[in-house]
C-alpha cells in the first residue's frame, strides 16, 4: 500500500495551493468573521475550478480519498472560508457508501449545492445516529453541525426498523436550525431539529459510513497545523531578543520542535487512513480506526501548532489584525467535530481491547 503522493496529487496540491495563495488570503477568513456573505465569492471560485467534483465518487477510482486530503489539507492551510468540509468532506463523505440512492445528492453537492452533515447527537462526545425515522419521517436533533448556516441540504444518519440509514433532508419546512456561537465564526455552525420528509434514504454500516467523514476533518486539520507551524518558525527566525533569533531559546526551539513531530505524524496517519480507504480490500472496522486515530492526531497537532504559534509571537498574536488567533479558532472548531481526540483515541482503544482474544 503507498501512502505517498504521485505525481498528479502533488501537481493538484500545488495548483490548489497556487489558486488560495491568490484568491484566499487568510485576510478573506478575518473579513467573513464579520461579513456572512462574504464566502461566496470564494466559494464561485472553488466550484467553477471543479474542486466541489470531489464529492462524486468516479467508477474508475480517478478521484479517491487521496484527493481529497490533498484539497482539504491546502484549504485548511489557506484558512479558506467556504464550505468544501463540511459539504464535499463531512456530508458527501458520509454518502459515498449509500450506493445508487445517494448518486442525486451526490451529483448536486458536486455541481456546487452546500451540504452539512448532522451527526452528533445532544450529550455524546462521538458521532452517531442522532435521528430516528418513522413512518417515511425522519425526526431527531444534531448538535454542532459544521456549515449548517449556510446548507440547502442535511445528511444525518438514522435509525429505522431495518437497521441504520442515511438519510438526506432540503431545508426548509420541518427543519429548524439553531444558530450557536462557534469558536471560527467564518465556519459557521448550528443546532438542528428535524420532523420532516427525506430526500433520499439509503441503508449504510455507521462505521463504514462515517470513516470518510473523519478523514476529511483530519486532513483539514493538517492544513491548519502545517500552516500555523510555519508561521511560528519563520517568526523566531526572524525576531530577535537578547542580540541572537528567539527560535535559538531551548523554550522556543524545543516547543517547535515537538509541534513538527506532531504534525509529521499526524500527517503520516491521515495519508494511511486515505490510502486504506482507498483499498477496496479494508474492512470497516479497520477503516474507521484508521480514519479515527488520523482525525485524533491531527487535531492535537493542530491545537498544538496554532497554541504554541500565538506563544512565540507574544502579545503580537493577540491583536485582532494578526493572523495567528484565526488558526487557533479554527483548529478547536474542527478539533470537536466528530468526536474530540480523547473521546476517539478511548473508543478506538475499546474496540482494540474488545477484539482480543
Amino acid at each position: 500500500m503507498d501512502v505517498g503522493l504521485n505525481s498528479g496529487q502533488l501537481a493538484l496540491r500545488d495548483s490548489v495551493r497556487d489558486v488560495l495563495r491568490a484568491e484566499c488570503p487568510p485576510a478573506i477568513a478575518r473579513q467573513a468573521m464579520t461579513d456572512s456573505e462574504r464566502w461566496r465569492t470564494v466559494w464561485k471560485t472553488v466550484v467553477d475550478l471543479g474542486w466541489t467534483e470531489l464529492a462524486r465518487p468516479d467508477d474508475d477510482n480517478s478521484f479517491g480519498r487521496m484527493d481529497l486530503a490533498v484539497v482539504l489539507e491546502e484549504c485548511g492551510a489557506a484558512l479558506a472560508p467556504v464550505p468544501l468540509l463540511s459539504s464535499v468532506g463531512l456530508a458527501a463523505g458520509l454518502l459515498r457508501t449509500a450506493g445508487p440512492a445517494a448518486a442525486e445528492t451526490l451529483s448536486d453537492i458536486a455541481e456546487g449545492s452546500v451540504a452539512a452533515l448532522a451527526v452528533h447527537p445532544p450529550g455524546h462526545r462521538l458521532p452517531g445516529t442522532t435521528m430516528a425515522l418513522e413512518n417515511g419521517r425522519i425526526r431527531g436533533r444534531a448538535v454542532a453541525v459544521l456549515g449548517l448556516p449556510r446548507a440547502e441540504l442535511i445528511v444525518t444518519l438514522a435509525s429505522s426498523a431495518d437497521g441504520p440509514v442515511a438519510a438526506v433532508l432540503r431545508v426548509g419546512e420541518g427543519i429548524t436550525v439553531h444558530e450557536t456561537d462557534g469558536t471560527d465564526p467564518a465556519q459557521p455552525v448550528a443546532d438542528v431539529d428535524v420532523d420532516a420528509n427525506p430526500i433520499a434514504v439509503a441503508a449504510v454500516d455507521p462505521a463504514s459510513a462515517l470513516a470518510t467523514p473523519l478523514l476529511a476533518a483530519a486532513a483539514d486539520l493538517v492544513g491548519v497545523a502545517a500552516a500555523a507551524l510555519s508561521r511560528s518558525v519563520e517568526h523566531a527566525k526572524t525576531r530577535h531578543q537578547f542580540g541572537k533569533p528567539i527560535g535559538a531559546f531551548q523554550g522556543i526551539k524545543h516547543a517547535l520542535a515537538d509541534n513538527y513531530v506532531a504534525l509529521e505524524r499526524a500527517r503520516g496517519l491521515t495519508y494511511a487512513a486515505a490510502a486504506r480507504l482507498d483499498d477496496p480490500k479494508t474492512s470497516p472496522t479497520d477503516g474507521w480506526d484508521a480514519t479515527a486515530l488520523a482525525k485524533a492526531a491531527a487535531a492535537e497537532a493542530a491545537v498544538g501548532c496554532a497554541r504554541t504559534g500565538v506563544q512565540v509571537h507574544g502579545a503580537l498574536a493577540q491583536t485582532w489584525e494578526h493572523d495567528m488567533h484565526l488558526y487557533l479558532r479554527h483548529a478547536w472548531q474542527v478539533a470537536s467535530t466528530l468526536g474530540d481526540s480523547r473521546a476517539l483515541y478511548h473508543a478506538v482503544g475499546r474496540r482494540f481491547a474488545g477484539s482480543r482474544p
